[in-house]
């Protein structure tokens, strides 16, 4: 199976919103990827408005030059060798996962509520304004092509390790077997996406570590960030807590293994060069920045 046809694949099992709205970005290289595409429709959130129109038709993004990951199917990581399967029904792991499940109910409408239903968002450029504030620079206003590439790039081989680790486990998701509100409204392609690990979890640690790694500045702030997204999907309800923690042992083992790949480093090279130059011009919003820390310095 070609690394194109093992997107597709692990796609389906990534969950409504990272399926619909990462493809596109996927297969289109570099700021084309970023820029091109309208804001893909997602899981309708309980009080925000609707993001916007869907990606483009499967037809449209063939016709398009294709970007590929840095390993291939060969070389990425076995997630059988290191991811652990989720926790046994009764273990202490699985009810430390309900017990969490449920005290986060709380949290229902307030600012940490409001956060995690900013962050189910997953579009590139949405994910790219939320590291805006801990890297210092608005990357989602410019065009960083340099970066672009490496997450494009990184990305595609981590949507196949995820969707195959999902479609092995299986896991229902924690709004199936428990009661209690929620931060979107499930489709059925959600309820039918398994929960273990968590897409959204494994794409924001991504980024968390790339941009640490391509801005050592920041680092500290960039992963306190990443953090902070893989738990607003436990805050939002869609995602027990282990599977936050298997989305980031499958991203960081996929990091481990990129540094393996010549171009991987070459890009990395590339992008930090692209966000020094990119500071100086384009700063995120002091206010908005100021929320987000109140936000991230309560714990969750």
């Amino acid at each position: 199976m070609t690394l194109r046809t093992g997107v597709h694949a692990s796609l389906r099992f990534l969950g409504t919103a990272v399926a619909s709205a990462l493809v596109a970005a996927v297969l289109v290289g570099g700021a084309d990827a970023q820029q091109s595409h309208p804001q893909p429709a997602r899981a309708a959130p309980a009080k925000p408005p609707a993001d916007g129109g869907g990606p483009p038709a499967t037809s449209e993004v063939s016709r398009r030059p294709t970007l590929g990951g840095y390993l291939g199917e060969q070389r990425l990581p076995d997630y059988r060798l290191f991811l652990p399967p989720p926790p046994a029904a009764g273990s202490p792991l699985a009810v430390a996962d309900a017990a969490i499940f449920d005290e986060t109910r709380k949290l229902e409408s307030g600012p940490r509520w409001q956060l995690a239903m900013n962050d189910d968002r997953i579009n590139m450029k949405a994910l790219l304004a939320d590291f805006g504030c801990s890297a210092g620079v608005d990357l989602s206003s410019v065009d960083a092509p340099a970066l672009t590439r490496v997450l494009v790039r990184s990305s595609a081989d981590l949507f196949p390790l995820v969707g195959a680790a999902k479609d092995a486990y299986k896991r229902p998701r924690p709004f199936a077997e428990r009661e209690g509100p929620i931060c979107v409204m499930p489709s059925e392609e959600l309820v039918a996406s398994p929960s273990y690990p968590s897409g959204h979890s494994a794409t924001g640690w991504l980024y968390a570590l790339l941009l640490a790694e391509i801005d050592s500045s920041h680092a500290d702030a960039i992963v306190q960030r990443g953090r902070a997204y893989g738990e607003s999907r436990v805050v939002c309800g869609v995602h027990y807590y282990s599977d936050i923690e298997g989305g980031r042992m499958t991203a960081s083992a996929l990091v481990a293994a990129l540094h393996g790949a010549p171009e991987f480093e070459t890009d990395i090279a590339s992008a930090r060069a692209e966000i020094f130059s990119l500071r100086a011009r384009e700063q995120p919003a002091a206010a908005a920045c100021e929320s987000e820390k109140a936000n991230l310095a309560t714990p969750w």
